[in-house]
């Protein structure tokens, strides 16, 4: 069995290729020079020092244009082609427009700058290749070949550090949406208890601190004042009733949609005149649900969760979506799934949508767990698992 596995290259060793080119080609230029002044085999010796130039391309860019223009100018004066000779120099700008640096906030002036000095470069070539030496082509196209090309490397890094800018704010802004998305969420989670704490403290802490009096006076009334303790009796029911009552409207003010009457809260044993009533109108949802023995305040997470997840159906899926509810009963816990094949999310589900929040809410009271967001085959996914644990004897 082979095993292949990707080399990512480095820097280092991609500066060191692109030297060794240029290297290469600078030396396969020619070894006849016009020139007679020149030793035999000055190229290899012109050709080493563009190579090992350009190593330094990345930390000094324009001066590595510098010297390789200079030597590459040499090269065509002296003789040498105008091709192999401005190589180095095409590797030069390349790295101009793309590692070279400014102060902050001066871009366009350092893009101005580095095109400058590009120019001047290339302006070099065209005039080396009018020498009396010079060897390449005749007409306007031996003039202009070298400082073209020279131009067209600087173009082609420009564009693509342009481009690594524009991914690279792209990312960071994708990134700081999200951040902001998250804070967002936890500031509407943090409100939302905030509110209900401050509204209910102020609404039934009158109420249960008059309940409280009155149980300890009727206690201590039993058998010193036992015709006191009716009365003490009767005022704690009232206070209790308005306690109630005051909470309800509370809770009415804080959900518009809750229902203010005084009605007994579901359970499990509802989920079915849910669905029934969903069927009648339209959406067909399959229900299956294990019979199981839960505490109150766990079959009435359950409902609540089943009915919000449900209305969003209603509400999101679309024209024919059906959805499919099951509750399952483990050894500690209790697992609720609500999904749906409809449309489906059109982008990332709000976690600071309202339903969303009191889900999260209430799922939490118990130590569970919620997720939400699209479904595997389509359409949208709810599942929670929320422990079930013992109540003492």
């Amino acid at each position: 069995m082979v095993t292949m596995r990707a080399v990512r290259t480095g820097p280092r060793t991609l500066d060191l290729s692109v030297s060794l080119l240029a290297g290469l080609l600078t030396g396969i230029g020619s070894k006849q020079t016009v020139a007679t002044w020149l030793p035999h085999d000055a190229i290899i010796v012109l050709a080493a020092a563009q190579a090992v130039m350009l190593l330094a391309r990345r930390r000094a860019p324009t001066a590595v244009l510098a010297g390789t223009a200079a030597v590459g100018v040499f090269m065509i004066v002296a003789g040498f082609p105008t091709g192999s000779s401005s190589f180095g120099a095409w590797g030069a700008a390349y790295a101009v427009a793309v590692y070279g640096r400014g102060d902050e906030g001066a871009e366009l002036v350092v893009t101005l700058r580095h095109a400058a000095v590009v120019a001047v470069a290339a302006i070099a070539f065209g005039v080396a290749s009018l020498a009396p030496g010079a060897r390449g082509q005749s007409g306007i196209w031996g003039v202009l070949a070298g400082p073209a090309l020279v131009a067209a490397s600087w173009v082609l890094g420009y564009a693509i550090r342009t481009r690594r800018a524009y991914i690279a704010e792209l990312k960071a802004r994708a990134a700081r949406l999200e951040a902001e998305e998250g804070e967002r969420a936890v500031r509407a989670v943090v409100d939302e208890r905030l509110r209900i704490a401050r509204e209910l403290h102020d609404v039934i802490g009158h109420s249960i601190s008059l309940i409280t009096i009155q149980a300890e006076a009727a206690t201590r009334s039993v058998r010193t004042n036992p015709d006191a303790v009716p009365g003490f009796l009767t005022r704690i029911s009232a206070a209790s009733r308005q306690a109630l009552t005051e909470m309800r409207h509370v809770l009415a003010v804080l959900r518009p949609d809750a229902e203010a009457e005084l009605s007994p809260q579901p359970s499990l044993a509802d989920l079915g005149e849910l669905v029934e009533r969903l069927n009648a109108g339209g959406l067909e949802t399959r229900l299956d649900v294990e019979p199981a023995d839960l505490p109150p305040g766990v079959a009435l997470t359950v409902y609540r969760i089943v009915q919000e997840s449900l209305t969003n159906v209603l509400k999101h899926a679309g024209p024919g979506a059906r959805a499919a509810v099951t509750v399952v009963r483990g050894e500690s816990s209790v697992r609720v799934s609500v999904h749906d094949d409809g449309a489906g999310p059109s982008g990332p589900a709000a976690s600071t949508a309202h339903g969303i929040v009191g889900m999260c809410e209430r799922v939490a009271v118990y130590g569970g767990t919620l997720r939400t967001g699209a479904g595997a085959g389509g359409g949208f996914e709810v599942e929670a698992l929320i422990p079930v644990r013992e109540e003492a004897p």
